[in-house]
């Protein structure tokens, strides 16, 4: 009988593959992804929504995913297959094709239109090289990126795992399929990796008979059979439908129950034992309540931690008999007492938690009255402690800000974070010991608040693929508060030659203006230490016809009344040394605590902490001044052993290298300076600097660089860009002995 089912469920599968099928056509050219490259397009005939790009795996190449790209095709599906260098992930390779999607054109044949969501899927090492694709299209924000399919992946360096978190945490899925254990899958070392995603459901793995070569289905053959084995039918059959169907999904939004836990497909197929699920990791999860009373009457709150996981049903049991299904339920009981309080929830997930508590149930009538009053200025919030105690006076008072911070103060003050919702809680206690509680949701309005038009500009905002003919103007605007300050307006990139023009007040022209650079090039940028408060007009001319231009604006606010928390880093390998920036206007800094992203934590002012394992953590620095008030920031920081953070105007001594080996340093510029410097000194050999902004330089990618016999080499750059500089040494021949130093003084 079991036989019978599993037979069933394939032909199920066959019949649902090929019911489906729509005629198409494949046409073979090349395509300019990263380089010119050869490529074969899977063209449905009926219009699709989505397309995806498939990459083959190590020593392949794209006509052993024709069967599958062909069962994608008659489902509706648009693909492109490439052949690519996939070996190890190609990490390099895969960001510069991931630009490529997203800064060039690329345009299917025969007349044909690219659908807008994309989905990335890859066999075996080409599965890890969609990997990197799909952190650097996240890195982007790439909207049209819908999701991430990985068959029997191969991972390499812990590459994987990041990426993949990364594409989870932009919203997206995560999917694969994996096959038994071999040496063709490095023994499933992509299955720890997936584990360790904070999604619940990663994929499935095959389990009767599987072989890595099912992903190439009918494509198959030479040596990788020999090795590897030769597909499995029933296995290519699940394989395919559940890519297929992943697919659909992903370009859909929706969710097909068969193919995810819970549905009758799979449920058949691990029953069978041709499959298991492959779970990840969600982050932990608390369940907690508040309560308070008066008399016999008992207002709960739930005061649930799930981070980003969204709760969906709450279960009351209060110890009486009686139950409820709302959020913050209230509850008289029938007589005073001790009460077991049961308290369960249900994620989005179908996840069920619970706590259970022992509570008092007094009817004392002199309770104190939790209430308070607070008033709002952009992201700061001043609260004022408003509670009562008819026969006493209240002694202690917990403030929750609904953002991990928290206060005893009376009326504290407190900064949020912009555009958000927060649940804040007082709860005070009286000289009896008795507490009351009040919960109010206030939300923070972003700043500056800009109507709905493309002229309007935000603080610290951008514009970017800027384009206007000689003579053509494009208008901003942007309103700056009374407490700004280093306000700066600059544009940058792309070809030709624009000029910015910048006036207070009034809209600026070629003779009437405050500030005009007028710099050859698209490169100008205006900086004003102390503005005037007011709404700053720009314009963009064309001195000559110009594009792909980025303008930027954007100040400092000076907030004299609170702690501002700020930090920076430096990293030797796996070893992270923080150094605490945060200011107080009015007093001093008392006290920290960092929450390193990893679960560890320390409340040292300046912590040197060592990761692991390389990735990005969410690092997050909560500080105290004097008069109790706080606030928070947040970094995401990006931990390897590949590269070294250096500090401003620290040398980094005794640097060597063979010939064309390469070392890469990272410096950030936090504040406005005039000119920068980096050089390279001493030693023997011959090495060389290469420089670029945001991004790791290579030897046809830079900024600058000198390209200098010896070791003595310098680059001076005026009016530098803040944030991340990139730096790159790489050994002319062999070298040994060398300095490097980057500084800059701020203003």
């Amino acid at each position: 009988m079991k036989q019978c089912l599993n037979i069933g469920i394939v032909l199920f599968i066959q019949l649902l593959l090929s019911a489906t099928a729509v005629a198409g056509e494949k046409v073979n050219q090349s395509v300019d992804l990263a380089g010119s490259r050869q490529a074969t397009w899977y063209l449905p005939d009926e219009p699709a929504e989505g397309w995806i790009l498939l990459q083959h795996g190590f020593q392949r190449n794209k006509n052993n995913l024709d069967h599958l790209a062909t069962t994608f095709m008659n489902n509706g599906i648009m693909v492109l297959t490439i052949n690519s260098n996939s070996t190890g992930g190609n990490p390099s390779l895969a960001r510069e094709i991931a630009d490529d999607l997203i800064d060039a054109t690329l345009t299917p044949p025969s007349g044909f239109s690219l659908p807008e969501k994309l989905i990335l899927s890859g066999h075996s090492a080409g599965a890890l090289m969609m990997s990197y694709m799909a952190g650097r299209l996240v890195e982007r924000n790439y909207q049209s990126f819908s999701g991430l399919i990985m068959l029997d992946p191969v991972d390499k360096d812990n590459g994987m795992q990041p990426n993949n978190q990364s594409v989870i945490d932009y919203g997206r899925k995560v999917l694969s399929v994996l096959a038994n254990s071999s040496s063709c899958n490095s023994s499933n070392n992509a299955l720890a990796p997936l584990q360790a995603l904070t999604d619940s459901y990663v994929g499935i793995k095959l389990t009767n008979n599987s072989k890595h070569t099912d992903a190439e289905g009918d494509s198959s053959g030479g040596i990788i059979t020999w090795v590897c084995g030769s597909p499995v039918d029933q296995n290519v059959n699940y394989l395919q439908d559940f890519a297929v169907n992943w697919a659909l999904d992903m370009i859909s939004g929706e969710q097909t129950d068969d193919y995810y836990p819970g549905g009758n497909l799979l449920s058949d197929m691990i029953g069978l034992g041709d499959a298991q699920i492959i779970e990840g990791t969600p982050p932990p999860t608390e369940v907690d309540f508040l309560y308070s009373a008066d008399e016999l009457t008992l207002s709960f709150v739930d005061n649930s931690n799930y981070g980003d996981i969204e709760i969906i049903a709450w279960n009351w049991w209060f110890g009486d008999g009686s139950s409820s299904v709302e959020q913050n339920p209230i509850h008289t009981y029938s007589s005073a007492g001790d009460f077991n309080v049961l308290l369960s929830v249900t994620d989005e997930y179908g996840n069920t938690n619970s706590v259970r508590k022992v509570v008092t149930v007094n009817p004392t009538p002199n309770l104190p009255t939790a209430s308070f009053s607070y008033t709002m200025n952009h992201d700061i919030v001043t609260f004022t402690d408003t509670s009562t105690d008819a026969d006493g006076s209240i002694v202690e008072r917990f403030w929750d800000f609904g953002d991990g911070s928290s206060s005893t103060n009376a009326n504290p003050v407190h900064r949020f974070e912009l555009g958000k919702e927060y649940k804040v809680i007082l709860e005070v206690t009286d000289n009896d010991g008795n507490k009351d509680l009040e919960v109010k949701y206030i939300y923070i309005m972003g700043r500056p608040v800009c109507p709905p038009e493309e002229s309007c500009l935000g603080n610290h905002d951008t514009r970017a693929q800027l384009e206007a003919e000689r003579g053509g103007e494009l208008f901003y605007y942007l309103d700056v508060p009374e407490n700004a300050e280093n306000l700066e307006f600059s544009i940058s990139g792309g070809t030709g030659d624009a000029d910015i023009y910048i006036k207070r007040g009034s809209v600026p022209t070629t003779t009437d203006y405050d500030y005009r650079p007028y710099l050859n090039g698209n490169n100008e940028r205006v900086f004003i230490p102390n503005p005037e408060a007011g709404t700053w007009n720009i314009i963009i001319r064309g001195y000559q016809s110009f594009s792909d231009v980025t303008l930027y604006a954007g100040y400092d606010e000076v907030w004299e009344d609170i702690p501002v928390a700020d930090f920076s880093f430096g990293n030797d390998g796996l070893k992270i040394y923080f150094e605490d920036k945060s200011s107080d206007g009015n007093g001093e800094i008392i006290q920290h605590a960092w929450d390193f992203g990893d679960g560890s934590t320390s409340i040292e002012e300046n912590p040197v902490h060592e990761y692991a394992k390389p990735g990005i953590y969410t690092v997050t620095l909560i500080v105290e001044d004097n008069d109790g008030n706080t606030d928070k920031v947040s970094k995401n920081i990006e931990v390897n052993d590949w590269i070294t953070t250096i500090l401003n105007d620290v040398p980094v001594n005794n640097l060597s290298g063979d010939e064309q080996s390469a070392q890469y340093f990272y410096f950030d510029i936090t504040e406005y300076t005039q000119s920068v410097s980096f050089d390279i000194s001493g030693g023997d050999g011959d090495a060389d600097i290469y420089i670029r902004y945001g991004e790791a330089p290579t030897t046809s990618l830079y900024d600058y660089r000198p390209y200098k016999s010896g070791n003595n080499e310098s680059v001076t750059i005026e009016n530098p860009q803040q944030g991340g500089w990139y730096i790159m040494i790489r050994g002319y021949t062999n070298y040994s002995g060398v300095t490097l130093r980057a500084s800059y003084f701020p203003e």
